[in-house]
Order: C-alpha cells, then structure tokens, then sequence
C-alpha cells in the first residue's frame, strides 16, 4: 500500500495536536470544549473539501467530504449536547461560601517572584481588557457575546470593603482572597439584578439566570514568592438554564482560559518590576 499520498495529513495532525498540548498551557483540558472545537474543525475541513477537495488532508473526493463533515458535525453536537455534571468544592476557600456546588469552573495560578502586597498593587492597576492579546479576544467573544462578565462586575459596590482594579470591584472576603460576584441571563428576558452583598447571592434562586462567583487568592510560598490564584465559579439556577449555558460555556472556555492566563502572566511580570 502507498502511504505516501497521506504523509501530508499526518503532519497535519501531529502539528495540530502538537498545538492542541500547548494551548492546554493555557486551557487545561475540558473535554466538551475541546471535542466541540475538533468537531468544527472538522466540520469545516468538510464544508470546504465539499467545494474543491483537501486532497493533501487526505479527503480526496466528495464522498469523504461529506463524510468529514457529518462526522464533525456530530462530534460538536454530542459535545455541545453531553450532560452537564454538578461538581462539589473538595477546597476550604471563602468562595465556598457562595457557590459550593457548581456546574462550570476555571482555575488558574501562577508562582511570583514577589511579596503579596507587591501582587495586590499589581491586580489594583492592571486592566485585563487593557493587554492586547486579551483586548483582541474580548473584541472577538463579543460579537456573539452577550455576557460580559467584567461588564456587570464594574457594577458590583458591596460595601466600603472593595477591592477595585480598572475592570472589577471585589469583596475583601478574607484578607487574603477577594471575590466578585454577578447574576448572567440564560434563558429570562429581564436584566440579571445586581448583587451588593454576600447574602442576596446566596439567596437568589429566580429561574433564568446564573450565578457566578470569582475569586483571587494570595498564598505566601516564602523567600519572596506569591502564590497567586484564581477560580471561576458558574452555578445555572435550573437544568433550562444549565443546558443553555452549558452550551455558551461549551464553545468560549478555550477564549475564557486564555483570558485569565494573560491576565496572571500579566499580574506576575508588572509585580516582579516593583
């Protein structure tokens, strides 16, 4: 058999991978996200070869084209479709005290050669929205995007407690963590309300939205050394609005997670300059 006719395919797919386990530096695998994206992939290889076939990606004619583009197709469905699991906090954190159960999360950190308090300056004047990278992304969730996070996070003013950096304001929870809090629509047609405290987000039950909660904690390594960390927590209020955000959630995770891996890398290098 002539194998040669696929060499270009298979190093294709070694250099897609190779770039799938470097992306994962910054989204760690969630595997409905990352099946929906090889699934559209896919699909779209698919649509293409349907016009003029990608022989060098071993679709040779229609007939694997179509073929290439139902199998991706089905690929993203199943993912963007699985059901959705209901997680517990196995962590002692004051953002247990919000949202112990949740359904979607994201948790990032990074070790800075800096002293707590150096970090804190650093997340009070770094704008996540303010770093290129991060801004491009934003500009590119936000055309089929409607939950701006930092957008209802700017509105947050708890109590005189407040943490504020240029894009969020944050509760003092515990000298060493600071968390915010919002309300997103799923499925309601009225605006989610603003929380201004603790208690009201524990207590808001009201079927079409979700709640989500983030955090920021700072845990001294010693000799110098911050460890810096962040969760984000996202609890729909009923199974209609875990499957509507879950299908959101599905497809911006890998957009998300970079975000707030800039955002830390960011943190970290305006820290050590102080």
């Amino acid at each position: 058999m002539n194998f040669r006719p696929f060499i270009p395919a298979t190093v294709c797919i070694v250099v897609a991978l190779a770039i799938m386990f470097r992306l994962m530096h910054y989204a760690h695998f969630y595997a409905p996200s990352y099946f929906f994206w090889v699934g559209a992939i896919l699909a779209l290889v698919g649509i293409i070869s349907l016009i003029k076939p990608l022989a060098f990606l071993s679709v040779f004619n229609r007939t694997i084209a179509a073929s290439v583009l139902c199998v991706g197709f089905l690929i993203s469905a199943a993912s963007l479709y699985w059901p959705v699991p209901l997680y517990h906090s196995q962590t002692k954190q004051e953002i247990d005290r919000l949202i112990p159960d949740y359904s979607f999360n994201e948790y990032h950190e990074v070790v800075i050669n800096a002293s707590i308090e150096e970090v804190k300056h650093a997340l009070h004047t770094t704008g996540v929205a303010e770093i290129p990278a991060v801004h491009l992304l934003l500009k590119i969730r936000g055309i089929s995007d409607d939950k701006d996070m930092s957008n209802e996070a700017t509105k947050n003013e708890p109590n005189p407690n407040t943490f504020s950096t240029p894009d969020f304001n944050f509760i003092v929870a515990d000298s060493n963590e600071f968390i915010t809090m919002m309300i997103l629509t799923a499925s309601s047609k009225t605006p989610p309300p603003i929380m201004t405290t603790f208690e009201q987000f524990i207590a808001f039950t009201e079927p079409g939205y979700v709640k989500v909660a983030i955090n920021f904690r700072f845990v001294s390594r010693g000799d110098g050394q911050t460890l810096l960390t962040t969760e984000t927590r996202n609890l729909p209020i009923n199974q209609k609005d875990c499957r509507i955000f879950g299908r959101y959630w599905r497809i911006i995770y890998p957009g998300s997670a970079i975000i707030r891996r800039l955002w830390l890398d960011e943190l970290a290098q305006k820290a050590e300059k102080l």
